[in-house]
C-alpha cells in the first residue's frame, strides 16, 4: 500500500507562500502531525525554517535550535500527541523530483538521531516556480543489505489535502 499524507490546505497554501518568497534561493521548513496507520500521516502544524535559516541557490539549512524549541512547544501544546513527522524544502526549477544526496544523508541522520524519535521520516521536495510548485512526498527508512550495510529506502507517497475544520477554541483565537 502507498504511503499517504493529509496535508492541510491552509498549509500547502503557507508553503506555496514561503516557496514564492524564496524563489531563487531553496527554503522550507517541518511538519508536525500523527499516524494515523502504519502508511498515513496527518500534517497538523509547519513550523518555518526560523530566523537564522541559510537559504543558497541549492541549499537550505533551517535554524536547526529554533525548530527544535518550537517542536518541543507544539509537542506539548498538542498534549504530547503531535510529532515531528519530517521535513519539506523547494528545489527551484528542478528538473527531477527525486531526493538529492544531501537529502538522502540529512534523512539517514534524522533516523539515527535518537532525540528525532522518528524511524521513518517524510521528505517533500517542491519543485517548480513561483505559482507552480509541485508537492513530491517521500517517506524513508533504513533497511539493512546483506547483513552488513545499512541502504536508505525510499518510497513515494500520495498526498491528499483537505480543509481543516476549526474547533471552537480556534475561532476564538481568530
Amino acid at each position: 500500500m502507498q504511503a499517504v499524507v493529509w496535508l492541510p490546505q491552509a498549509i500547502k497554501q503557507d508553503m506555496q507562500a514561503e516557496a514564492d518568497l524564496w524563489f531563487d534561493r531553496e527554503t522550507g521548513g517541518t511538519f508536525m502531525g500523527y499516524w494515523a496507520e502504519n502508511n498515513v500521516a496527518v500534517v497538523t502544524a509547519m513550523i518555518p525554517a526560523g530566523p537564522q535559516a541559510s537559504r543558497e541557490r541549492s541549499s537550505f539549512l533551517p535554524d536547526q535550535s529554533w525548530q527544535q524549541a518550537e517542536i518541543a512547544k507544539h509537542y506539548e501544546c498538542s498534549g504530547r500527541l503531535d510529532t515531528y513527522l519530517g521535513d519539506w524544502h523547494t528545489h527551484p526549477n528542478a528538473v527531477s523530483n527525486r531526493l538529492s544526496w544531501t537529502d538522502r544523508a540529512c534523512l539517514k541522520t534524522i533516523i539515527r538521531t535518537p532525540t528525532a524519535r522518528n524511524r521513518k521520516p517524510l521528505m517533500v521536495l517542491m519543485c517548480g516556480k513561483p505559482n507552480e510548485w509541485f508537492l513530491h512526498p517521500w517517506l524513508c527508512q533504513l533497511r539493512t543489505k546483506l547483513f552488513l550495510f545499512e541502504v536508505l529506502d525510499e518510497k513515494k507517497a500520495t498526498i491528499l489535502v483537505y480543509a481543516r475544520r476549526e474547533t471552537g477554541e480556534e475561532m476564538a483565537k481568530l
